[in-house]
């Protein structure tokens, strides 16, 4: 049978008193029994299982006992029933150099363990709170008895983690566990040094190490956990909504304010201005170093990143044309030259300085063009012809391969797909033509003419094409087609015949869309650039290697312009060169990953606790509230997030937690301010639920609504855990009751009261425009509570059937569906009842309780239920995407990030929900949990399918895609489109 260790409180028994209990499952008999107990330290705050046997615990032969160590202030305790006690003192830090506010009496406390066993022996490890890493050994005897614990310094990790895992290649993952920080890979540098006998005094005291000596950094993922509050809105202007996530805990370096957009980060590392804006932007490799081509109106200009970072003009052109513009330019097949197009010529610059030209007949101009290493395609003004080159490996000269007709239709651009594996002819020629349609030519075997293989028809004239392979494991290609409405049109094209397979469009600006192909860690992109808006790229994520490239915008300015830099010693990830306006940068763009997002960070000064939007300043209003020293600190801030600068900021008297925040616009008030309500309580515990005083503060706007002014404050009989405004009044959450007040000029006039929740009211949501409230208690679920303004009453008329320990909670635009998460990491959807609308509508009376609290004649209908894993903090619906339909963005405890995305189409929802179930039958999580019983931990899932579990299917192998196929009832490349389509047109 197996046993568990926990560490209880004694109720009833003085404060702070544990114990270590033993419990014991009989799997029989189906229950659980306690079957021993010990006392432990008042501080006791951790437990660490031993494993028992030979080898078990110590590294010796004589293994360990089983048992746990109980980590409390200070110290480690092993602790097993029928065997001796056993303790050590967790060694402190010695004050350093470096580190002269170190206290060196600060006792150490053990947050965070990880055990790995191996036939040898077992390696623990153990993590303080101030991020120190302890080699906890148990020596034992002969006889399996425990005769010492030895603990000693391991490693120092910039942060306490939230959990600690090591894993058997030789890695350890530590998970923070505050914001500011990043979840880390590790790996095992060395065991750590002996640390002696251990019996001596300095045993007790080590030097932390500066740098990591037993531990080497290999990745990190950032965080945002805790995550305690978040809105959406765009405030940037940038067309797509800014998530606005308050979160971090105890200091400025954790606490912030982070604004989360969706787009992969730019780094800048270089930046020149030019004479004037440019026309396009190439790079060439010549004599052994990179060049960048500019063309400018009427010359070219050729410039260098040189060693120290500067870009500068190149004292050599490489034999480029630069008193003309150049339409496009490209390196040549193994280094021999660079192929550069003007209006008037094509030109093959050769290594040793001689051109070889092919110029059009009859003097007819070229108007766009593209080059590749062993090809070139023009397009010859005045007509819709365009002429196919290619290069003569040994001579270098230009030869006419094909002649394409469009049949009269003008050509706007040309792009060359790359060539197959082993060959050097490009697959085929992309021509976007002025009668909006992008036409797909091959070169004959046989004749060396050109065939038409395909036409895709397009919504507007195309202002740029770009071919790139479609996917590792793809031998199409994507024939990317930016138009000139702002669209962006990626069709995959069968390299081998040309034909045209499959179209999706995209919506990513307002102008005319440029494209650029790039490559971006190592793989191949595509950078499409519309006018006045944020490029976008298209890159297969990092995280979801099987993908297709996934449009993902980046977070940077407006760019006309880009080419790719290689790799090299200044670059070793290589960049992009892109122009902006009359500026020409150097950028380095993240490879996205599975929802490619940016973080930045507003630091506040302690714990956010909510925060709340102006709509006409765009200020946000941010409470903190921090216990510290036996005494809570809170301030109101006010912060502008476009600058992130603080501009006023009101600090609560001490001992005073700030607890809730609501905006509210009194009808009673003859100016129809907008007024910040402030929630306070003094001297507040959190169990049980008291205070000795609470208030509600209201503050008015001043300056442009970028600083507050205390109006007055109203005392109230307890901590007034939610606000809300309602009927041009202020609703009060005060334990079981509501109160609902009015403006005086003193002090807010109490209307209306009532017993409303049957443990404590924690959430409050105003009906959008009926006088009805969603009122969330702290234990029992979501009621839906009626106002009666003649009467000045209220009247609960729907609850739940399940207790639930709201923590989040949203009603949808229809106003009669709410969307709640609880403490246990479920998410529900509640909705009225047909019935409770048809009463309501007739305004039938309820019975009243004899408690005073109105009765509920009516039952929520459960909408949907799905158990997400972690606590919800924020509900909200927002259109992540701009065009498409609202989604509900949920944000949780641990920093993440979720989307719920209706689904309207029968089919899809079918073929969906068949998808998640072979998956979850023929590819099983790898933790072996039974994803079903998981997605139903507190009742069972209903109409909710999970997509991080659909889209596994990019990762599996394609045997196993197929026979998931098959079971779906469609083929891979069906499926693959579908998921790649909800995500990317719904959410990140």
């Amino acid at each position: 049978n197996p046993v568990f260790a926990a560490i209880e409180g004694v109720y009833g028994g003085r404060t702070g008193a544990k114990v270590l209990a033993y419990y014991e499952v009989e799997l029989g008999l189906n229950h659980v029994v306690r079957k021993w107990t010990a006392d432990v330290s008042d501080s006791a705050n951790h437990l660490i299982a031993l494993p028992g046997g030979a080898g078990g615990a110590g590294g010796g032969e004589g293994g360990a006992p089983s048992g746990v160590l109980v980590c409390s202030a200070g110290q480690i305790e092993f602790r097993h029933a029928g065997c001796a006690a056993c303790a050590a003192a967790i060694p402190r830090r010695q004050r350093s150099a470096e580190d002269e506010d170190e206290d060196e009496d600060q006792i150490p406390i053990i947050v965070a363990s990880a055990v790995h066993r191996t036939k040898a022996t077992t390696f623990v490890l153990a993590q303080s709170d101030a991020g120190d890493l302890f080699r906890v050994a148990v020596e034992t005897d002969e006889a399996m008895a425990v005769r010492r614990v030895r603990i000693a310094y391991f490693d120092t990790l910039a942060a306490p983690a939230g959990s600690l895992a090591i894993l058997r290649a030789g890695f350890l993952f530590a998970a923070t566990r505050d914001g500011g920080g990043s979840h880390q890979l590790l790996q095992f540098e060395n065991l750590g040094e002996d640390d002696g006998d251990g019996d001596g005094a300095e045993a007790l005291r080590f030097a932390r190490h500066a740098e990591m000596a037993s531990l080497a950094a290999v990745d990190e993922i950032e965080s945002i956990a805790p995550l305690v509050a978040a809105q959406t809105h765009d405030l940037a202007g940038e067309g797509a909504p800014q998530i606005y996530a308050a979160g971090g805990r105890g200091s400025a370096e954790s606490a912030a304010l982070r604004i989360v957009r969706h787009g992969a980060e730019v780094a800048d590392l270089a930046a020149a201005e030019l004479p004037a804006a440019p026309a396009g932007v190439w790079t060439v490799a010549a004599g052994g170093a990179e060049r960048i081509v500019v063309s400018l109106a009427a010359a070219t200009l050729v410039l260098e990143l040189r060693d120290d970072g500067e870009v500068a003009e190149s004292p050599d052109a490489a034999g480029l044309a630069c008193d003309a513009p150049t339409l496009a330019a490209a390196s040549a097949a193994d280094g021999s030259g660079i192929v550069q197009v003007t209006p008037a010529a094509v030109r093959h610059v050769l290594r040793d300085g001689r051109v070889r030209e092919w110029r059009p007949p009859g003097a007819r101009a070229i108007s766009s063009a593209a080059a590749s290493a062993h090809a070139a395609v023009v397009a010859l003004a005045h007509g819709g012809r365009a002429v196919w080159l290619e290069l003569h490996a040994a001579t270098g000269a230009l030869r006419e391969a094909a002649t394409i007709d469009t049949e009269g239709a003008s050509i706007t651009c040309v792009a060359l797909a790359p060539p197959a594996a082993g060959r050097a002819r490009a697959a085929f020629v992309a021509v976007g033509c002025g009668d909006c349609a992008v036409r797909v030519f091959t070169l004959e075997k046989e004749g060396g003419g050109a065939r038409l293989a395909g036409v895709v028809a397009t919504a507007a004239e195309p202002e740029a094409v770009a071919c790139l392979a479609a996917g590792a494991d793809s031998a199409d290609v994507a024939v990317f087609c930016g138009l000139r409405n702002g669209m962006l049109v990626r069709t995959d094209v069968d390299a081998a015949t040309g034909a045209v397979l499959a179209s999706r469009v995209r919506v990513v600006g307002a102008g005319a869309v440029r494209l650029a192909c790039a490559r971006v860690g190592g793989a191949p992109a595509v950078v499409a650039m519309p006018a006045d808006a944020p490029p976008w790229l298209a890159a297969a994520p990092r995280s979801f290697s099987g993908r297709p490239q996934r449009l993902v915008p980046l977070a940077y300015d407006a760019l006309d312009h880009a080419a790719a830099l290689a790799p090299s010693p200044l670059l070793p990830d290589g960049a992009l060169a892109a122009v902006s306006g009359a500026t020409l940068r150097i950028v380095a763009p993240a490879r996205p990953e599975a929802a490619a997002v940016s973080v930045a960070a507003i630091p506040l000064g302690a714990t956010p606790r909510a925060l709340a939007l102006h709509p006409e300043s765009r200020h946000f209003a941010v409470i903190e509230t921090e216990r510290a020293a036996g005494a809570w600190a809170s301030r109101v801030r006010v912060v502008n997030p476009l600058d992130g600068a603080t501009t006023d900021s009101f600090a609560l008297p001490r001992d005073e937690a700030a607890v809730s925040l609501a905006l509210v616009r009194f009808a009673a008030d003859p100016a129809g301010r907008l007024l910040l309500a402030v929630g306070c309580a003094r001297a507040m515990t959190l169990r049980p639920r008291a205070c000795a005083a609470a208030c509600v503060r209201l503050f008015c706007w001043r300056d442009g609504a970028t600083r507050l002014e205390l109006v007055h404050e109203t005392a109230v009989a307890d901590v007034p855990l939610a606000l809300a405004p309602f009927a041009g009044m202020l609703l009060v959450a005060l334990g079981r009751a509501v109160r609902l007040y009015d403006l005086g000029a003193r002090r807010l006039l109490l209307k209306a009261q009532a017993l409303v929740a049957p443990t404590a009211v924690c959430q409050l949501r105003a009906h959008p425009t009926a006088l009805r409230v969603f009122v969330a208690d702290a234990q029992e679920s979501v009621r839906l509570v009626v106002y009666s303004a003649a009467a000045r009453t209220f009247r609960t008329v729907v609850d739940d059937s399940l207790p639930r320990y709201v923590t989040a909670m949203h009603v949808l635009d229809d106003g009669d569906t709410v969307v709640a998460g609880d403490k246990f990491g479920n998410v529900v959807a509640l909705r009225v009842p047909p019935a409770a609308l048809r009463a309501l509508d007739a305004d039938s009376p309820a019975p009243t309780l004899a408690n005073g609290s109105a009765s509920a004649p009516f039952r929520w209908d459960v909408v949907a239920h799905y158990h997400v894993g972690d606590i919800a903090t924020a509900l909200t619906t927002a259109a992540l995407v701009p065009g498409a339909r609202p989604v509900i963005l949920l944000a949780t405890l641990l920093g993440s990030l979720g989307a719920a995305i209706p689904l309207l189409s029968r089919s899809d929802a079918d073929m969906l929900r068949a998808l998640e179930r072979s998956i979850r039958n023929r590819a099983p999580p790898v933790s072996g949990r039974d994803h079903a019983a998981f997605r139903s931990a507190l009742a069972p899932a209903r109409a909710a399918i999970d997509g991080d579990l659909c889209e596994r299917f990019f990762l599996l192998d394609a045997d196993v895609r197929q026979s998931i196929a098959d079971d779906v009832g469609r083929s891979v490349p069906d499926i693959l489109k579908k998921l790649d389509d909800m995500r990317s047109l719904f959410a990140f």
